[in-house]
Order: structure tokens, then sequence, then C-alpha cells
């Protein structure tokens, strides 16, 4: 009975492949046909083998979720540890069996993935018993040259071959702007330099942090070159991208010099798929973003009714002198109205195109708000070929409603507050809501500004007070 446990539950030893079989498909047989019991008849919920990826159904409601929906998810992740933990063994165990790195054992946690890894580990040979070859005689290291700058400029020109290739994939043929294009293939090149540079011999990880940030770089001007990308998009991607290829690098750094440099031909080619794997996995599955929100104010020294004329409709602004605006992201330029009250139609023309606000609330002297029915696209990109278009210019950003409240202040001032209510299908979302938010917020300030000043130009008493206040300065 004990040796019985000891092959689910111990992480020691191997499993042949009939073994593993046996366990694995009776452990998933059974694991459903608990799921299926607890979660219909304890609480009364539908229960499908997709529910595996997604408990709580498409989109996952992250935020906000219930007080049942919480217990729900936290009863089925307690029944799955017992199973959870024999999958672990036994995948442990199989892949010592066929001699994978044991640190492959996170795909069992990666949806998709654990499924891919399980039927390869169970078609796989068993490993022989021989003693490894070093990593001399391998054949990756037959291809890397001994020297360190040689081996350095290999890696850049692997990492950029296939790093531009994962782009291209995701961006140009599955539409992806996901983890898989801005986590996963830095996350593998970072890795892939690190075994490359580090094949032959023990180098500082430092050296490999600084070959895998400068394979980030590399890969960028590749996509320039290609015309896969602009320049303003690149640079708003490196942070992300840095960060993500500097882990991967201190992982393929440790893989080589942990002794486990004889696994290093299997690592990459387990890289070189891990992100076409996960663009994949989220080209499947639909997901969706929460609508963000983005409040600016500003005080004017005029009353809401003044304010509210240039609110409807403002004169030409001047040329930005924002720097994200001079480097391509869109920006306002005047603003029309067609009819007044709600039905109306607002026109926001910027510098890519108009957006076309519907008049939803039409309160005047206090508030105006609309929805957005189209929108124009968020920047031009930058590229030395001129304009090129990248499908993440449409529909990738997009502004769902707005408004503008008119809040009177004492001594016949006004406050003025713009607020836009957006989405992006971005991911990671919370990195890209960074970037939007502060882009939303510099195209509202552009706005407000502009209107004060036409505001108060327009009012004599604050417009002479404006002009004695300049006077006293000079």
């Amino acid at each position: 009975m004990r040796a019985r446990l000891s092959i689910l539950f111990s992480f020691g030893g191997t499993l042949d492949r009939r073994s593993y079989l046996f366990i694995a498909i009776g452990g998933v047989l059974l694991k459903h046909i608990m799921d299926l019991t607890i979660a219909n008849v304890v609480f009364h919920h539908s229960w499908t083998p997709l529910n595996y990826l997604v408990p709580l159904g498409i989109p996952i409601p992250v935020v906000g979720m219930s007080q049942a929906d919480l217990v729900f998810v936290g009863t089925m992740a307690a029944a799955s540890l017992p199973f959870a933990w024999v999958g672990l063994a036994i995948t442990v165990k199989r892949f010592r069996a066929i001699g994978w790195p044991l640190w492959l054992v996170v795909l069992f946690f990666v949806p998709i993935a654990n499924i891919a890894s399980f039927a390869i580990a169970a078609a796989w040979p068993e490993h022989e018993t021989t003693p490894a070859e070093p990593p001399l005689n391998s054949w990756l290291a037959r291809l890397v040259p001994v020297d360190i700058l040689g081996a350095a400029i290999l890696a850049l020109i692997v990492t950029a071959v296939l790093g531009s290739a994962g782009v291209a994939l995701g961006t140009k043929i599955l539409g992806s702007y996901g983890w898989g294009l801005f986590a996963a293939i830095p996350f593998a090149q970072g890795a892939l330099c690190a075994i490359i540079y580090n094949v032959h011999g023990r180098r500082s990880l430092a050296e490999s942090f600084g070959v895998a940030c400068i394979s980030i770089v590399v890969t960028g001007l590749a996509l320039l070159a290609l015309a896969l990308e602009g320049g303003l998009c690149i640079i708003y991607a490196t942070p992300l991208a840095v960060g993500f290829a500097m882990i991967g690098a201190m992982l393929g750094h440790a893989i080589v010099h942990c002794g486990r440099g004889g696994n290093a031909p299997a690592t990459v080619l387990v890289l070189v798929l891990l992100a076409p794997a996960i663009m994949g996995a989220e080209w499947a599955v639909p997901r969706t973003t929460p609508i963000y929100v983005v409040e600016s104010s500003i005080d004017i020294e005029a009353p809401p009714a003044v304010v509210w004329k240039h609110v409807i409709r403002f004169p030409d602004l001047p040329p930005p002198t924002e720097l994200p605006f001079v480097l391509g992201v869109a920006y306002p330029e005047r603003a029309h109205i067609i009819s007044s009250g709600v039905g109306a139609i607002r026109y926001c023309e910027f510098s890519t195109g108009s957006f076309v606000e519907p008049i939803t609330t039409w309160e005047v002297g206090r508030k105006l708000a609309f929805d957005v029915t189209s929108n124009p696209e968020p920047m031009r990109e930058w590229s030395p070929y001129g304009h090129i278009e990248t499908p993440h210019l449409h529909d990738y950003m997009h502004s769902q409603r707005g408004e503008f409240l008119l809040v009177a202040l004492p001594n016949g001032r006004t406050r003025l507050v713009g607020t836009t209510w957006y989405q992006h299908h971005l991911w990671p979302s919370g990195y890209w809501a960074l970037w939007s938010n502060a882009i939303v917020h510099e195209i509202h300030m552009r706005v407000l500004r502009h209107i004060k000043t036409v505001s108060e130009s327009a009012t004599p008493r604050f417009a002479t007070m404006r002009g004695n206040r300049l006077l006293r300065r000079i």
C-alpha cells in the first residue's frame, strides 16, 4: 500500500509510459466526475471541460466577483489540490525518466500547454542511463563561436530573427497584442541569449542581462527596418520587453550554470515554441478588458454660461508642444456641433480624423455628455518609410463615451471637468493602461487649457484682470 501511494504522491524516482498514461487518464476522469458532482449538485452550476480554463465563463469576472462565486471557485480549487499534487508528482517522475529538464514542470500549470506537454511526454522515449554528453558535444555548442564577442553576436542575430518572426506571426496573422507578444517573446529572447552566450563557459549574470537587453534593442530596430512596427509603439513596449527579457536571461543563465547545460538544446526548442503557443491560445480564447475612466479638471476665470459656448464648439487649437503628440499620438485640433440638444452630433476633429459624438445629455451651462460612435486612429506610427499601417491602429483602443461637467465656483468662476470612458485591447492590460491613461489625460488637458484660454478672453472682466497681471509681471 505504501509503495502504491509513493507512486502517486512521491516526487522521487521515474515513471514508465504505461503507468504515466494510466494514472493521468484515470485521474482526469475521476476529477471530472467529482467536479461535475460538486458543481451540479452542491452549487447548481453547469460544468463542461471548457470550465477548466475559465471556471466562471467568458469573460472572467475578476472584478466584482460575487460572494457565491468566490465560494464556488474556492471550493473547486480546494478539491483540486490532491489531484494537482498527484499530477505534479507523476509529471516530475516522467520528465526525469525521459531526460527533460525538471523546471519544465511549470507547463503543468499552463492551460493548453499542459495537455501538449502530457501528450509529448507520454510519447517520448525513456532516457538512456548512459552518461550525458558534455555540453560541448551538443549541436548547439558546435554552432556557437567559442569567443565572447562571437557568441554575443550570434545570440543577437538568432534572437532578433526569431523575435521579428514572432511579432509578424502575432500581429499580422493572429492579430494578437497580448502576453505572447509583449511577454513570451522577450522572455524567450532573454533566455535564448543567455543560453547561447554561456554555452561554452561561465560568464557573469550581468553580461547575460546586457546581451538580453541589447537583443530587445536590435529586435526593435529590425521591426522598424522591416516596417512591421512603428517607432512609437516600440518605445512604449520596450520597458515591458526589457523586464521580461531580463527574467528570461536569469533562467537561461541558471540552466547553463546549474549543471543542466546538456539540456540546453531541448530548452532552446521549448523556448522557440513558447511564444507561438501562447499567442495561439490568446487568439483562440476571447478576452475582454475593463472600461477605463480618466477624469481631468481645470478652473476657469469665466462663468459657466461663457464656458459652455466653448465646450460645445471651440476654434482651432495651436500646434501641439506636448511630447506624445509631437511623436505621433493623435491630438485634438478643433470641435464643432450640428444642431443642439439631445441627439445633436458633435465632431471633435483630431490629427488622424474625427470622433463622432451623438449628444446624450444637454444641460446648458452644466453638463454635456455624449456617446462615441466613430474613433479615428489613435496615432500616426513613425517609420523610416513614412506612415505604415499596423493592426493595432484599428479597433485596439477606442472611446466609449465622454462628458463635460461645469461646476459653478465663487466669484463667477467655473471648474470644468472632462471625463472619458474607453477600452483598449492590449495585454498586460494594466501596463498599457498606464500609458493610455496618461495619453487620455494629456488630451483632456490640451482641450481644457484651450477652453480656459478662449473663455477667459471672451470675458471682459477676467480678460482685464489677466492683462493687469501680465503688466505687473512685466
